[in-house]
């Protein structure tokens, strides 16, 4: 049965005065208050503004709670614009594997996830992102494909329950597997049976399951939003593609997919489709405002002026690109260019945690070099408001959250300054990026409701929640040893186009580099 709106709570109760904080705004004039105040009402601030004395208009009426603020940084409630929290179960799994032969990997065990599992999943990985200052995710969610919806109904009930905002794009494919990448056919030959067996998994969603989900879920509750999710662009028939748009189009729901992650997604689109990544979505009509898309790697200049001209944002993921050895996307070349970027962690088991903060420091580091000018740099602001205002945008989110602003959602977070991060004030943009750990969060908000206190998660039991996660997981174990054994022959055609992609240049596909 379908969840209804009634099942939770909505919102916070009766007005909040937080006063005499450090707020840092990310508005559009970017301003810090210090000290200021924050008047939520609801499920919504009606008041940012400087502290004033008791006799300021905002501080009069009745207040539900006055929270002393004088030693707390309160910050808009981060937006993780790129996650997949049905994997949690699995983090800490996988290690010196590439990303196309990872991705089988780590999605071959979820036929074992049930509903609970699946619900279990997302409740760990909500939590975590809770107690790190993520109020929002973006979550590209694929389950077990032969469950009901994948199980989505259970990913938006662990997300409800513990309190966090959630954008949901179910994965939506349907093109062989085995052409979705260069690989060498003998090698592939022998390895036939387990190329079609993650072939059926992979395309058994459709857009008819999409068009129902988005019927369903779409605003059906406060915190609860819905994408479109087309897997990967090299991975989607034009066909997939255009119904895509069209869904959005009719529904209002944005669209939310992988790009150019990696080369070998770059060189496919080139010789399957003859143009690139992006040309070719922008050739079908797919790109716009409400269209995000993940990693972004493997770009030429020409694709990141068709994503400025359209308003398609890019969310960068610096944890999962290293890990899985994909690359460093072009970050400062696509702002420059008038992309709008986003940061997010990617999902569990190719960043392995789901903290924003590390992201945030990741992003900064990332895209300095002794051969640039530091004045290139990106600075400290400028990342901040990646995971905030820009991750909400990326999200379809903009004008409800990723700023602290009277009428935008109570979404927000108060960090203390009696930490190690905080203890010397200095300058905060550069302390948020660089300093935060996530250790200071205290008390986080999203929808005027207190989801977090004392930097516990209030609506369950940790404790309790850990125990079982660690008794799924030993039990999960055989299933995860068989669904191994399952994609292992497939190791050895996607080494040798590894080994092959390494001498074969992106430019020696598109000589010319221009844009189709």
């Amino acid at each position: 049965m379908a969840l209804t709106a009634d099942q939770l709570p909505e919102d916070g109760a009766g007005r909040i005065l937080i006063h005499d904080a450090t707020i840092i705004t990310v508005d559009p004039e970017d301003r810090v208050m210090a000290p200021g105040d924050l008047v939520i009402d609801g499920a919504r601030i009606t008041y940012v503004g400087p502290a004033g004395g008791p006799d300021a208009p905002h501080r009069q009426g009745e207040f539900a709670r006055r929270i002393d603020g004088r030693r707390s940084i309160v910050i808009p409630g981060l937006v993780n614009a790129h996650t997949h929290t049905y994997a949690t179960l699995f983090k800490g799994s996988y290690e010196r594997m590439p990303l196309d032969l990872w991705l089988v990997a780590m999605r071959a065990p979820t036929r074992a996830l049930d509903a609970g599992l699946l619900e279990l999943s997302t409740s760990l990985a909500a939590v975590e992102m809770a107690r790190t200052g993520t109020t929002t995710a973006l979550d590209h969610f694929f389950g077990n494909p032969e469950l009901p919806g994948a199980g989505i109904e259970a990913e938006i009930r662990a997300m409800r329950r513990v309190g966090v905002r959630h954008a949901v794009a179910t994965v939506l494919m349907d093109m062989s597997w085995e052409d979705t990448l260069p690989l060498d056919p003998q090698a592939l030959a022998a390895a036939k049976a387990a190329a079609d067996d993650v072939t059926r998994r992979e395309t058994a969603q459709g857009l008819e399951g999409a068009a129902a989900f988005i019927e369903t879920y779409h605003r059906s509750h406060p915190l609860t939003t819905c994408l479109i999710g087309p897997s990967a662009a090299h991975r989607c028939s034009d066909a997939l593609l255009r119904g895509s748009r069209e869904l959005a189009d009719r529904t209002g729901a944005g669209i939310h997919l992988h790009v150019g992650e990696a080369k070998s997604h770059a060189l496919r689109s080139r010789e399957v489709f003859g143009e690139t990544l992006v040309g070719r979505l922008d050739r079908l009509g797919v790109l716009g405002p409400d269209v995000s898309m993940a990693h972004g790697v493997w770009l030429t200049d020409g694709e990141l002026d068709a994503l400025a001209r359209t308003g398609t944002s890019i969310v960068h993921n610096p944890a999962s690109n290293l890990k899985l050895g994909s690359g460093v996307a072009r970050v400062r070349e696509m702002r420059r260019r008038g992309v709008n970027v986003a940061v997010a962690t990617d999902g569990p088991c190719s960043s392995d945690n789901l903290n924003m903060f590390e992201a945030l420091r990741l992003a900064g580091l990332l895209h300095t070099s002794n051969q640039v000018d530091p004045e290139d740099w990106p600075s400290a602001r400028e990342v901040f408001r990646m995971a905030t205002i820009d991750a909400a945008r990326a999200a379809n989110l903009d004008d409800e959250v990723g700023s602290l602003e009277a009428g935008k959602r109570a979404d927000l977070v108060l960090l203390s300054r009696d930490s190690v991060a905080w203890a010397a004030y200095n300058d905060p943009f550069v302390q948020l990026v660089f300093t935060e750990n996530g250790g200071s969060v205290d008390r986080v908000f999203v929808n005027g409701a207190e989801v977090v206190t004392g930097g516990r998660v209030t609506g369950l039991d940790e404790y309790a929640l850990y125990r079982e996660v660690d008794a799924a997981r030993r039990f999960l174990q055989p299933a995860v040893d068989a669904a191994r054994a399952t994609i292992a022959p497939l190791a050895d055609p996607i080494g040798r186009m590894g080994r092959a992609l390494r001498d074969t240049s992106v430019d020696d596909m598109a000589p010319e580099q221009r844009y189709h």
